[in-house]
């Protein structure tokens, strides 16, 4: 039997010849669909058929689409602010304000060729505006990707009094709305990437309180002053497929008697709102979890009102009518990331009121913070 055994092991393989074993690549498509941008950007070099699936438009979709519907984690959400007086733009990782907020948070620094204005976020790609040489274009700074320049149309005397930058699934192509004034008239233009073509949106009501439209949900969003008394505060928005707009109502049905400094942001995939309730005495932050549905607000989490921006000394209690706070993200436990006046960040705890003032590097010079959700996307040569 010994004897038996031992020719039978003469023909098995030596282990260490053994194949590896082979995953179909449906499952490795799947895995690598889980896999954080930064590592698939490191993985191009693993194959040629792998840097090919990464350059895929289809990939970049769907590993977009995979990344955003996870919401115990932040590893693909970062920040992104441009630098005062200086061609620079720094980015840093939210999730390293939640582990680590009393951490100096490490940025990383993109030396630009010009000095550029953030238009607004989606999808991972940032919309970037040279007032001076009136030219726009498109950047990723996960993938490096870089647009080519495409003129503005706007002329150096005139200003853009809002404006908002987003994705239309109907057409597949992204669109960017401005708002510009001169001592003539105001003209609001909706620009198509991929066919280079301005179309003027006729009788577009210029009554936004900020300038940057929030993107969700196929729409662009600002907060103005509407409703049947044009009294009320309202969500002025723009259906970037339909390239029509309409009004929606805040909570409390805009009462302007109650609602205080109200501003707009995307949390979770949803519109929200913070707005300092007089009623309640303090900051509420208000989720629509239907866009569109005026019963879907959810009351998110509720802030002091003695937050106050660290960089002012003035502690008056009516200064709060005059403060703004902007959520920027929130963890499952209600730990939330907030910008203050002049683009601070404090992270606060609703748990146990706790407040955090993280440092970030070279954060005195920050000048328009945004968010953005890391990706793959690009847009064609």
């Amino acid at each position: 039997m010994l004897e038996t055994n031992t020719k039978m092991a003469k023909h098995l393989p030596h282990p260490s010849r053994r194949p590896l074993p082979v995953l179909p690549d449906e499952l490795i498509s799947e895995i690598l669909l889980r896999v954080p941008v930064r590592s698939l950007v490191q993985f191009r070099c693993v194959c040629k058929s792998w840097n090919s699936q990464f350059s895929n438009p289809q990939f970049a979709k769907d590993h977009l689409r995979t990344s955003t519907t996870t919401t115990t984690t932040h590893p693909n959400q970062r920040l992104v602010s441009s630098i005062i007086g200086d061609p620079k733009i720094i980015s840093f990782s939210v999730q390293s304000l939640f582990q680590n907020p009393s951490t100096p948070a490490r940025a990383r620094r993109f030396r630009m060729s010009d000095k550029y204005h953030i238009l607004g976020s989606c999808n991972g790609l940032l919309c970037l505006c040279d007032i001076h040489q009136r030219c726009i274009r498109l950047w990723n700074p996960s993938i490096r990707f870089r647009s080519q320049r495409f003129p503005t149309g706007v002329t150096l005397d005139a200003g853009i009094t809002h404006h908002g930058f987003g994705y239309d699934h109907v057409s597949d192509t992204y669109k960017l709305l401005v708002a510009v004034e001169d001592l003539h008239e105001k003209v609001t233009k909706v620009y198509t990437f991929g066919e280079n073509s301005w179309r003027v949106i006729p009788n577009f009501p210029c009554r936004p309180t900020r300038w940057l439209g929030k993107f969700v949900s196929g729409t662009l969003n600002w907060i103005a002053k509407g409703g049947a008394s044009d009294d009320q505060w309202v969500i002025l928005n723009f259906d970037l497929g339909s390239e029509t707009y309409g009004e929606v109502l805040l909570p409390k049905g805009g009462d302007s008697d109650k609602i205080c400094n109200p501003v707009l942001n995307v949390l979770r995939g949803c519109l929200c709102v913070c707005f300092y309730d007089s009623k309640e005495a303090r900051w509420v932050v208000w989720l629509m979890t239907e866009y569109g549905v005026q019963h879907s607000w959810t009351k998110l989490v509720m802030i002091p009102h003695f937050i106050q921006d660290p960089w002012i000394e003035f502690q008056h209690s009516m200064f709060r009518w005059y403060h703004s706070l902007e959520p920027l993200d929130i963890s499952e436990n209600g730990v939330v990331i907030l910008k203050t006046n002049f683009s601070k960040v404090v992270i606060y705890n609703s748990n146990d009121g706790r407040l955090d003032y993280p440092r970030i590097t070279g954060e005195r010079g920050l000048h328009d913070l945004h968010s953005y959700h890391e990706s793959l996307v690009s847009l064609p040569c």
